[in-house]
């Protein structure tokens, strides 16, 4: 599954031109992604010029006969402006000295693929529910599948689990620590205090016995 399945009735080698780009982007590839969504842009020009070109025209002269003609309305110009970005950040991954591998921007050139394939789309008379359609990240990110999780990547989420489990019970248990009254074998002076009290309260029970007993009548 794609975001682009809507492409392919309309034009088939435009629609695996991009497929490909979100298939290098699932993989982690991101700057053959940004390349690829190029590819996608510069093919997408020439297919909305047609005989306005010749073959040999560069993509920024395709871009500016197609900026000169797509003045009408906020959707050529949007198209326009989309596919000058596109065409600006594959230029800069080919050329670019390190490997930036950057997934923002690889994202943000589908997302820019996606809403001129819209556009396209509607200019080659694509039925009015085409301009509803949202980009999904997770189509793109899974592929319309759900992610299996290995056996390794469930052991590990086990243990992990586990240890958290463990950590919270000694946390637990410290803080019961806390209010646990100090017994009275272990306090010296709390026991003496505790021995006397209780030996006077004998006595004196058994001084209000003799009394009762003997001299109450």
């Amino acid at each position: 599954m794609s975001n682009f399945e809507f492409l392919k009735e309309i034009d088939n080698d435009l629609y695996r031109i991009i497929a490909d780009a979100e298939k290098l982007y699932r993989d982690e590839y991101f700057e053959q992604a940004i390349v690829q969504t190029r590819r996608f842009a510069e093919n997408l020009c020439r297919n909305l010029l047609g005989d306005r070109t010749i073959p040999d025209s560069t993509f920024d002269e395709c871009l500016a006969t197609l900026h000169d003609l797509y003045k009408k309305n906020i959707r050529q110009r949007e198209l326009v402006n989309d596919l000058y970005f596109l065409k600006a950040q594959g230029n800069a991954s080919v050329h670019g000295k390190t490997v930036k591998q950057d997934g923002n921007i690889a994202l943000d050139c589908i997302k820019r693929a996606f809403e001129a394939a819209i556009n396209y789309a509607v200019f080659n008379g694509a039925p009015q529910k085409i301009e509803k359609l949202e980009f999904s990240e997770e189509l793109l990110v899974l592929g319309g599948k759900k992610k299996k999780t290995t056996l390794k990547e469930k052991y590990l989420a086990k243990k992990k689990t586990a240890k958290k489990n463990n950590q919270l019970y000694k946390k637990k248990k410290e803080q019961a620590k806390q209010y646990i009254y100090p017994s009275l074998i272990e306090n010296k002076k709390s026991a003496t205090k505790m021995n006397f009290i209780g030996g006077l309260v004998l006595i004196l029970a058994i001084v209000f016995y003799v009394y009762i007993t003997f001299f109450a009548k």
